[in-house]
């Protein structure tokens, strides 16, 4: 990744320094490091921070919740012969101590154990908002690794089928929770230059626990080994639970929280070496606010005290608040390298100011019915719209069809050649969607989330055509190709950007109940496809993938309309353009170059992707 700031917007780099000097003059100046660490005429805003070590291992621990989600429906897609050989007890099934090697199965009870973990996360999902929302984030998460943990010794400790199934009912509550609040919280904590490549983590954690857990699955087929590979998510859980508690919570949330100091220092803490002024303005403004006073905070010798001073509520923008703010920035006092101090009693290691930030008092967390209706601050259907429309494609565009080897196009094929050639070829599929999540990690932040969504969806729609003809007229081999390529487009946008662009276009009064919705129609969308895929391989298989890819061709008309750029763009900027009732949102084509070259065209069809 490149270390200079990205364009915000869409706007140039003369655009971008005349808005941070103006961010400069209108907020107080917020240090995260010694003065003589810094430059103060080279201070960069936080909202352009770059790559950040305790940003990055933050998110890797969170990801070990999403690597439980993988590894939990990845260890039983290779079904009953490989995982356990689950059947019926008879004469040659043996017993080691007091746990059997197998459990007796019958199909209908086997299909309810495996489908059973969908409607576990259906119901986390929903309650992942609340909880995050009482606790905090990475609060939330060291509760529901405990959960997690549960529902592993559950399914390791199993003796029945009863047994088994309510610890995959457990840990599917558990994951419902995770994919809540895993994006929440790392959507919150990442800096807006790198928003992109923190959230595609997301996917990433799936599709390796995904691999690993068929791997670990595949190769435990014989006594109880089983029990430590379904039992395993509770290692990456003990992981979390003693260390993510030293980790700082969202600054975000803690603003919502009313904890001022905390806040300050969670932010500080992940933006060491950036003025953090202005970001610490946009995090407040995407509150619901009812009341802002003044408070004067005092940092010292590393030392955070705050009194809140009984100040007449004042708009932000008002002319006489931004006079204070520019004479507290022309009072600052600095040491760096080689210029001298304005005051010698500052001393070089430690920082002493006095500023007026406005700090909220009560705040208003809107609810699901109300952001859908758009009875909130702001009018959020349109955005609300794009988040549910995306996540919901992710489940329509078929993706579960080539995964899942139990009820899927690849066991179709190759089954009757090998009862392990299904399952190996969907490991197979897994470690090659990998190089396209590496490379969508390098693009995020480059290309935007448009152009990664519409290569992605335009390129499953060619391969559902490709595996659809394929199932009609053959060959195999055209079908396993397409096949290896519609994931790999899945992994290049459709897969990921719907996880982390949630937090990219809803403010933080709503998240917790867009990311509620969004996550429960994601459980319920793979119930759905679970049920349906069956029931249409058995009546029309052949037409299956022409379903998918009539859905993928409708994602990308959608997203080529409907969905907004959101790349180094502030909440507050993308609420601004587009809130309010659904609207297209691609520009209309102009020719920008008034002799119509080819670069004026090629520059129009530019704008196409990012709008």
């Amino acid at each position: 990744m490149s270390s200079e700031p990205a364009a915000v917007c869409g706007k140039d780099s003369g655009e971008q320094s005349a808005q941070h000097k103006q961010s400069r003059t209108m907020y107080p100046r917020v240090f995260a490091v010694d003065l003589h660490d810094v430059d103060g005429d080279r201070f960069q805003d936080s909202r352009q921070a770059g790559f950040s070590w305790y940003v990055l291992t933050t998110t890797l621990l969170v990801s070990l919740s999403v690597i439980s989600i993988g590894w939990s429906f990845g260890v039983v897609n290779v079904s009953k012969s490989s995982i356990c050989q689950i059947s019926p007890l008879g004469p040659g099934n043996t017993h080691s101590g007091e746990f059997p090697n197998r459990i007796p199965f019958s199909n209908s009870a086997w299909t309810i154990a495996v489908g059973i973990l969908a409607v576990g996360g259906f119901l986390g999902a929903l309650v992942s908002g609340a909880i995050s929302d009482s606790i905090g984030r990475r609060n939330a998460l060291v509760v529901n690794n405990g959960l997690c943990l549960a529902g592993s010794v559950l399914m390791g400790t199993a003796t029945t089928a009863v047994h088994f199934t309510l610890g995959r009912f457990v840990i599917g509550i558990a994951c419902g929770v995770a994919s809540g609040v895993a994006n929440t919280y790392v959507g919150e904590i990442a800096p807006l230059k790198w928003h992109g490549f923190y959230g595609s983590f997301f996917q990433l954690s799936i599709v390796i626990g995904l691999l690993f857990g068929q791997l670990a699955a595949m190769h435990a087929t014989g006594g109880t080994g089983w029990r430590i590979v379904v039992a395993f998510p509770g290692v990456f859980s003990l992981i979390q639970i003693a260390l993510l508690p030293l980790r700082v919570e969202s600054p975000r949330y803690l603003l919502k929280a009313h904890h001022i100091n905390e806040a300050r220092h969670a932010l500080l803490t992940l933006r060491r070496g950036y003025d953090v002024a202005a970001e610490w303005q946009e995090s407040l403004l995407s509150l619901d606010v009812v009341e802002i006073n003044a408070s004067n905070v005092r940092y010292h010798s590393d030392q955070w005290s705050a009194t809140a001073a009984a100040a007449s509520a004042v708009p932000a923008n008002d002319q006489a608040d931004a006079t204070a703010l520019d004479k507290n920035d022309s009072k600052m006092t600095m040491k760096t390298k080689g210029h001298k101090t304005v005051d010698d009693n500052v001393a070089a290691s430690s920082l002493t100011f006095a500023e007026n930030m406005p700090v909220e008092r009560a705040t208003h967390v809107s609810g699901v019915w109300q952001t859908l209706c758009g009875r909130t601050r702001d009018d959020l259907r349109h955005l609300m719209a794009c988040c549910i429309v995306l996540m919901v494609l992710q489940q329509l565009s078929g993706i579960s069809a080539i995964l899942f080897s139990d009820s899927g196009v690849v066991r179709d094929i190759l089954d009757p050649f090998s009862p392990l050639s299904a399952p190996w070829t969907c490991v197979v599929v897994c470690g090659t969607s990998l190089p396209a999540i590496f490379l969508c990690l390098a693009c995020v932040d480059r290309l935007g989330r448009r152009a990664l969504l519409l290569g992605s969806l335009g390129g499953m729609s060619v391969c559902c055509v490709l595996i659809s003809a394929g199932l009609f007229y053959g060959p195999n081999s055209m079908v396993m190709a397409a096949v290896f390529l519609c994931y790999f487009a899945f992994n290049m946008g459709a897969g990921i950007v719907p996880w982390f662009i949630i937090s990219e276009v809803i403010p933080s009064y709503s998240l917790s109940a867009a990311t509620t919705l969004c996550c429960s129609l994601y459980w319920v969308m793979s119930i759905a496809i679970g049920l349906m895929v069956p029931l249409i391989e058995n009546i029309v298989p052949q037409w299956l993938f022409v379903i998918f890819g009539c859905f993928t061709l409708a994602g990308f008309l959608l997203v080529m309309l409907f969905v907004p750029e959101t790349m180094n763009c502030p909440i507050t900027e993308v609420v601004k353009k587009h809130s309010g009732n659904i609207h297209v949102v691609v520009k209309p084509y102009r020719r920008l170059n008034a002799s119509g070259s080819i670069g004026g065209t090629s520059r129009s069809l530019l704008e196409l992707f990012k709008c």
